[in-house]
């Protein structure tokens, strides 16, 4: 069990976390539409610095989808594109975004995500789907995305703004995430983070 008496702020990812990712469903997709090997196109992507300045907001979705295509000598058009892009989110658990919402009456709650304009479009949608009238940043106090900050975990400049802006005591805060160094990241500041290594376990351990 999870001590939870010091804590007064608790911090959420997003992928692996609150919303199940399917990896293998985008490189499958952009496969369809390049003659280069899965294993390449994952390198291709990750190795550059394309994904990153999206994610921090630095392109338009228009240049992303361009940078990409560049990347892949492909030519998908933005509106494939996207489709493609959004097949990287899986399942959004109803469960889930209602552990935050009561976790809300007890602690202050935010979201502290790596993401960008496309997902975030995506993911608001099925939110409202499951709860009509709402999108992800109804769940909680305040959410945080990299594309709106200036800044991508694991850089430390990310964490800090948070702390600032809400005034928040390190040693109060609990930070989930699922990538072992956005953790330690926080753990160098003073936050208690703890990494999410299966789909339910924020059910498990905060419920």
């Amino acid at each position: 069990m999870i001590n939870l008496t010091v804590i007064k702020t608790i911090i959420f990812d997003l992928g692996q976390v609150i919303i199940d990712l399917d990896p293998d469903a985008v490189i499958s997709r952009l496969k369809g539409y390049s003659d280069k090997q899965a294993d390449e196109i994952v390198r291709l992507i990750t190795e550059s610095q394309v994904l990153i300045e999206y994610e921090v907001g630095n392109m338009t979705d228009d240049y992303f989808c361009d940078e990409v295509n560049k990347l892949l000598g492909t030519n998908i058009p933005l509106v494939i594109f996207e489709q493609i892009w959004n097949s990287f989110l899986g399942v959004i658990k109803p469960e889930k975004l209602q552990l935050m919402e009561d976790l809300k009456n007890q602690f202050e709650v935010l979201i502290l995500s790596n993401t960008n304009a496309i997902h975030q479009r995506e993911f608001d949608l099925r939110v409202s789907s499951i709860r009509p009238g709402n999108i992800m940043s109804d769940m909680v106090h305040t959410a945080h995305y990299s594309h709106c900050m200036g800044f991508r975990k694991p850089d430390l400049r990310i964490y800090e703004r948070v702390l600032d802006l809400h005034r928040l005591n390190p040693a109060e805060v609990l930070f989930f995430d699922d990538r072992i160094e956005n953790i330690v990241a926080a753990q160098i500041l003073g936050i208690k983070g703890i990494q999410v290594t299966y789909s339910d376990q924020i059910l498990d351990q905060l419920r």
